[in-house]
Parts: structure tokens; sequence; C-alpha cells
């Protein structure tokens, strides 16, 4: 191997690392989302990817997750609906409004889901508690849609350092009669009725994104102080 090629085997791949280290960062599109404004032909499943939250607690045992349901993503939804059933136009408006009328006519919902590993004292719906916190702070308990209630946790077996574990999967909507103003940071406090000693029995979700305010004729993003949160991992 000649002096040119040893140094080319050496510099590609810290090429590669630095492309890697300085690479951007996604751009944060969840105030367009929440809005609805630029986005209108994006799918239902874009949307709850723009919008869903998630974190872990219980010393990770349990995962939960949540993203609410917009008047732009209830669109999403009417339209893929109406393109999958062959919907006319009077009855793809009369599918939205039902949509509209269940989810955020005079209320404003979420979908939630968890997953539970071990401890089955939190594995049903039932078991958690969630409320919506405004950017002041004001809190909003939500209550559970009562036919999700009836819903049984998927069971599963998950395979952890060697332990074959129990692990419980659950999803359920939650509404609350309040309507804060959402496009400038939201968070869910969250609150299974079990969790083991010493974590924190509650834990927090936040939304929290530029928000984009016209200034001088311009758009500008307008940044909020930062909490912690994860981003969705999905099931």
């Amino acid at each position: 191997m000649t002096w040119t090629q040893r140094a080319l085997s050496i510099l590609l791949p810290l090429s590669l690392t630095s492309c890697a280290f300085f690479s951007p960062n996604p751009e944060d599109n969840t105030y367009q989302y929440l809005t609805g404004e630029g986005v209108e032909s994006a799918s239902p499943d874009q949307f709850e990817k723009a919008l869903t939250r998630a974190t872990d607690m219980a010393g990770g045992n349990y995962t939960v997750s949540a993203y609410p349901y917009t008047e732009s993503y209830l669109k999403s939804l009417s339209n893929h609906q109406a393109h999958i059933r062959g919907f006319n136009p009077i009855e793809a408006q009369k599918y939205l409004e039902s949509l509209q009328v269940k989810f955020n006519k005079g209320r404003t919902c979420f979908n939630f889901r968890y997953e539970v590993l071990r401890f089955n004292q939190s594995s049903e719906l039932k078991n958690w508690q969630i409320i919506l916190l405004d950017k002041t702070g004001l809190e909003y308990p939500l209550t559970w849609d009562k036919e999700d209630l009836k819903k049984a946790p998927v069971m599963t077996r998950v395979l952890r350092s060697g332990d074959n574990l129990e692990q419980w999967l659950g999803d359920g909507v939650a509404c609350t009669t309040a309507e804060p103003q959402l496009n400038s940071g939201f968070g869910l406090k969250v609150k299974p009725s079990y969790v083991q000693f010493p974590f924190d029995a509650t834990a927090k979700i936040y939304w929290e994104f530029p928000e984009i305010k016209i200034v001088d004729g311009k758009e500008v993003k307008v940044e909020g102080k930062k909490k912690s949160f994860k981003p969705y991992r999905g099931w």
C-alpha cells in the first residue's frame, strides 16, 4: 500500500465521523403541525410522529407517550378515511364533523399509550391519571373515554437480563372540557396507581418548540425555556 493509499484509509473514516458529529439536527416542526399551517397535505402518521412525546418512569419499567387531537390532525384523519372508503363530499364532511364532536368541540383530547413492565398494579388504563398543564402551570384533569376503560391491556413477555418478564401495553383517549392555548407549549402530568420505591410517583411530558410570531411582517421563532422530554420511540 502506497503512502497516499494509507493516508486515504485513515482520513476517510475521520471524514465520515466528522459528518456524523456535525450533521444538523432535524427541524422542529411541532408548531406547524399544531396549527396545521403548511402541512395541509400531511398524512395522519406524519401528524402523530410530529406531535407525539414520550418519557420513561418507575426506573425504566414504565414508558408513556401521548399526542393531542388537533383540528388539523382530525382533518388529516378525515381525508385519509374518505380516500380509503371512497366517501363523497357530503359523507366526508359528516365524518369530519363526527371526529370534531368526539375530540375537540368544546374539549381538548389526547391519545395516551403506556407500557408497563413487571408491575400489574398499573397494567390497566383505570390505573392511570393524567392532567393537562398549560404554559402558565394551570392544571386540567383529564377524563378517560368510558369505552376505552373497558378494554383489556395486551399482555406480552420480554427478556431483560436473562429474565422472562411480563409486560402490559394499553392505550386510551382522555379529554377535558377546558380549551387552553396549546400553540405556546404545554405538558401532561402522568400518575399511575403504583410506582415502586424509591422512584417518583408522577412523571411529566412536555411539548416545547419554537413558537412562530410575526414581527415587522416576518416570521420569527420564539424559543421558550426548555424542560426535559424524550422523543417517541413507539411500541
